[in-house]
């Protein structure tokens, strides 16, 4: 058997890794003895081209879906690159429709960033991923739904389920009850199209009780580096909710928070710990301009 670049998790599951410099997600693959499930397009057809020439190389069941977990570029933009339908939230395929309708050149880019209609690291990884778009093709989804949807795979059951949250309304996830497995791409993190990068309570208690509930080995994530274990997970989950409960309980004060926290200083408390806070206090703060 040729040496592929996936990496296999469980028995059926398998996943490619993230590419920070020009913001590819993880792909993932699901292969039952009957069918494949593909997890994201990947942000060109070059990255879904190398997926698939990966999985040709374990020889592994023909893609049978391609499921989509959110509207945003780097999980759609491959999507030429596949044969078989696709599979998308409504919320998601109607987002994927309004695309259709975009300029995607430098320019129009260069001009949503200047409307405030598109960030500017988006624009800089679709130039740097993707420098000439002028073929730029979408597929819409074959296949849409509004709650879940099940694939029996052969030996293997593939749960697609729609979560929302801030990063995406339309998010959903990938369980793999069989092999405990849960692709959570991006759901779980933070919006980033609003303003500073914001969590809202409202939004995020209901999805991490979701995600918590899953019978699951590990978390696959759609931009980190090595997939979640259950135990951390759970810390995770624990450090969202706290930190959240005390932004609700004191309001837009940074000290008195921290010092809440920790009783001290800031010094115990890590860079990501801090990132958390400082993005609940962000959606605190656009809750109340959307209030006034």
């Amino acid at each position: 058997m040729k040496q592929s670049l996936l990496n296999r998790i469980s028995e059926h599951v398998y996943w490619l890794d993230p590419d920070a410099s020009t913001d590819r997600p993880t792909l993932g693959a699901v292969v039952g003895r009957q069918a494949t499930v593909i997890v994201d397009a990947g942000n060109s057809p070059a990255h879904a081209n190398l997926l698939l020439s990966e999985l040709a190389k374990l020889e592994l069941t023909k893609p049978r879906y391609l499921v989509l977990t959110h509207w945003h570029w780097d999980h759609v933009f491959g999507v030429s690159a596949f044969d078989a339908p696709i599979v998308a939230h409504n919320e998601t395929r109607r987002a994927m429709k309004a695309m259709t309708g975009l300029d995607w050149s430098d320019e129009a880019l260069d001009r949503r960033v200047e409307e405030g209609t598109e960030i500017e690291f988006c624009r800089d990884m679709i130039k740097a991923e993707w420098p000439d778009r002028s073929n730029l093709r979408f597929k819409l989804p074959d296949l849409s739904f509004a709650t879940q949807l099940e694939f029996d795979l052969g030996g293997v059951r593939c749960q697609v389920k729609h979560v929302g949250g801030d990063h995406a309304s339309d998010s959903s996830i990938v369980y793999v009850p069989e092999d405990c497995i849960v692709f959570l791409s991006d759901c779980l993190y933070e919006d980033l199209h609003h303003g500073p990068r914001n969590y809202t309570t409202k939004k995020l208690f209901p999805l991490i009780d979701e995600i918590v509930s899953y019978d699951a080995d590990y978390y696959v994530w759609g931009h980190n580096p090595e997939p979640m274990p259950n135990t951390e997970m759970k810390e995770f989950a624990q450090l969202l909710r706290s930190i959240g409960e005390h932004v609700e309980q004191t309001g837009d004060n940074r000290e008195l928070i921290l010092y809440a926290l920790q009783g001290t200083s800031s010094k115990d408390l890590d860079d990501d710990s801090l990132e958390i806070l400082d993005a609940f206090l962000a959606g605190l703060r656009n809750k109340e301009l959307m209030e006034t």
